[in-house]
């Protein structure tokens, strides 16, 4: 009973954080649908937090005794603490060598570098996605939202690219 009564604990404190998120995104200005202001994106997550945390508080309400007793605990997982500091170090690392490697070089090399720490199963699709996560995010920034971007001849590219 205990543990249920820290997950609705839970739930609701997540609930809360998420109303009070989505309030404060109100204040700021919205923009227009071509020229997004600063509270477009506040506003965005705010309301998914709220639906999230408002399904979860749902999930953990209906769960039933029975459901709760059948459950065997979890086993706990082996805290990974060399992945954690490398994430943090490849967090601190990215502003410093976004100059030199430009964007999509340093963003490469950083997703790349995070998604190695987390023990893929494969490194052939890590690599994979941190090119694929590199160049969508330069397009998307540089071209949907025209973010200026450090550029270099990769981003160069890309941006032409695209007309």
């Amino acid at each position: 009973m205990e543990s249920r009564r820290k997950q609705i604990l839970i739930s609701l404190i997540l609930l809360g954080f998420s109303l009070f998120y989505l309030i404060a995104s109100l204040k700021l200005k919205m923009g227009t649908h071509r020229v997004m202001g600063p509270g477009f994106f506040p506003l965005v997550i705010g309301g998914l937090l709220l639906v999230c945390t408002v399904v979860y508080l749902g999930r953990v309400l209906a769960q039933s005794a029975r459901e709760r007793d059948a459950v065997e605990p979890v086993p706990r997982a082996e805290k990974n603490y060399r992945a954690v500091a490398g994430i943090l170090i490849c967090t601190a690392a990215f502003p410093l060598i976004l100059e030199y490697l430009k964007f999509v070089g340093s963003t490469f090399i950083v997703g790349f570098a995070m998604l190695l720490l987390l023990k893929p199963k494969s490194v052939l699709f890590s690599l994979l996605l941190s090119i694929a996560i590199a160049v969508g995010c330069f397009l998307i920034f540089s071209r949907l939202f025209g973010v200026s971007l450090p550029f270099g001849p990769i981003e160069e590219l890309l941006f032409r690219i695209g007309g």
